[in-house]
C-alpha cells in the first residue's frame, strides 16, 4: 500500500493564497445575491399591498423606486463581473505558474520519478516558463517549452504549428507526441522561453492584424464597399493576412462571431508580448496601441466574448456593420 506523500511547501503556499483571494469574493458575491433577493421580495410585498389599496400615486412612486433599485442592482452586477475578472487575472498571473511548478514537482517526487520530461504547451510568457524550468531542473525533470498555433480552426482541420524549445534529448523524447498534435513541428532553440517568444511574436501579428482588418474594412464599408468583396480583393493583393483569409469571412462577415477564442485571451497574449518587449528593452509602440484596442474590446464586449467581436467595436464607432452584402 502506497504511503500518503505530503504536498510540497510551494503547493501548500499556493493553495493558501488562492483561498485567501477567493474567500472575500465569495462573501461579496453572496452579499450581492442576498441584497437582490431581499429587495425583490420586499418590492413584491409592497406592490401587493399597493395594488390592493388602488392608490395610483403610490404605485407610480414605488415604480420609480423599483427602477432605481434595479439600476443599483445592475451596477452591483457590473462591479461583481469586474471583480471576478480582476481576481481571475491576478490568480492566472501570480498563482498559475507556481501551482504548475509545484504540481509537477510533486509528481516528479513519486517513487521511481514518473516524470522525466515535462512539455508545457500554454502561452504563459518567458518569465513564467523559466521559473517553471528552474523548479523542474532542481528535481531532475527536463522542460520542453512548446506552445502551439492554429487556434480552434487549426485544431478542427488538423493544421497546427508546434514550436518547441528545450534540450535536444528532451525535445527528441517529446517529438513523437508533438507530431501527433501538430502537422508541423519547429525546433526553435534549446533555452526555455524561446518557444514563448516565438508564440508571442506570432500572436501579436495575428491579433494586431485582427484590429487592423477591422479598421481597414470599416474604412471601405463606411465609404460604401462590400466588406466581403474587400476581403476577396485584399486576399488577391499584398494585404492578405489570416484575418482577411479566414477569420473575418468565417466569423465576422457572417455575423457568427465564433472563431473560438476569447477577448480575455487576446488581451492576455498582447500583455505578455508587451512584457517580453519590456524585458528585452525594446520599444513596441504599435503592439502597445493594439493592446489598448483589445483592452477596450474586452471592456465593451466582455472578456468571454469571441475575439472577433473586436469588429463590433469598430461597428459601434462607424455605425456600419461589417457584413457581407
Amino acid at each position: 500500500m502506497m504511503k500518503n506523500r505530503q504536498q510540497p511547501p510551494a503547493l501548500q503556499v499556493v493553495m493558501k493564497e488562492a483561498k485567501r483571494a477567493i474567500r472575500p469574493l465569495i462573501w461579496f458575491s453572496g452579499g450581492i445575491n442576498v441584497l437582490m433577493l431581499t429587495g425583490a421580495l420586499y418590492m413584491l410585498q409592497v406592490y401587493h399591498r399597493v395594488l390592493s389599496s388602488h392608490s395610483l400615486e403610490t404605485l407610480v412612486m414605488l415604480s420609480l423606486m423599483a427602477a432605481g433599485a434595479l439600476a443599483a442592482m445592475a451596477g452591483l452586477e457590473v462591479v461583481r463581473g469586474r471583480l471576478l475578472a480582476t481576481v481571475g487575472s491576478w490568480m492566472n498571473a501570480r498563482l498559475a505558474p507556481v501551482l504548475l511548478t509545484a504540481s509537477v514537482e510533486y509528481a516528479a517526487s513519486a517513487p521511481g520519478h514518473a516524470v522525466r520530461t515535462y512539455v508545457e504547451m500554454s502561452t504563459i510568457g518567458g518569465a513564467a516558463i523559466r521559473r517553471i524550468a528552474d523548479g523542474l531542473a532542481a528535481r531532475g525533470v527536463a522542460l520542453v517549452d512548446s506552445p502551439i498555433s492554429g487556434g480552434a480552426i487549426g485544431a478542427q482541420t488538423g493544421v497546427l504549428a508546434v514550436m518547441a524549445a528545450g534540450a535536444p534529448d528532451a525535445v527528441a523524447m517529446a517529438r513523437p507526441a508533438l507530431e501527433v498534435i501538430g502537422n508541423r513541428v519547429f525546433v526553435v532553440g534549446e533555452a526555455p522561453g524561446l518557444g514563448q517568444a516565438m508564440k508571442l511574436a506570432n500572436n501579436l501579428l495575428s491579433l494586431a492584424g485582427m484590429v487592423l482588418t477591422a479598421e481597414a474594412l470599416s474604412l471601405g464599408a463606411k465609404a460604401g464597399l462590400d466588406p466581403a468583396l474587400m476581403c476577396e480583393v485584399i486576399n488577391a493583393g499584398t494585404g492578405r493576412n489570416s484575418s482577411t483569409d479566414s477569420k473575418y469571412p468565417r466569423a465576422v462577415l457572417t455575423g457568427r462571431f465564433d472563431v473560438g477564442s476569447t477577448n480575455h485571451i487576446a488581451q492576455k497574449d498582447m500583455s505578455l508580448a508587451m512584457a517580453e518587449f519590456a524585458a528585452l528593452g525594446i520599444p513596441a509602440p504599435l503592439t502597445g496601441l493594439a493592446r489598448e484596442i483589445w483592452a477596450m474590446t474586452e471592456a465593451a464586449q466582455g472578456p468571454q466574448a469571441d475575439m472577433t467581436t473586436v469588429a463590433k467595436l469598430y461597428e459601434g464607432w462607424t455605425g456600419v456593420p461589417l457584413r457581407a452584402r
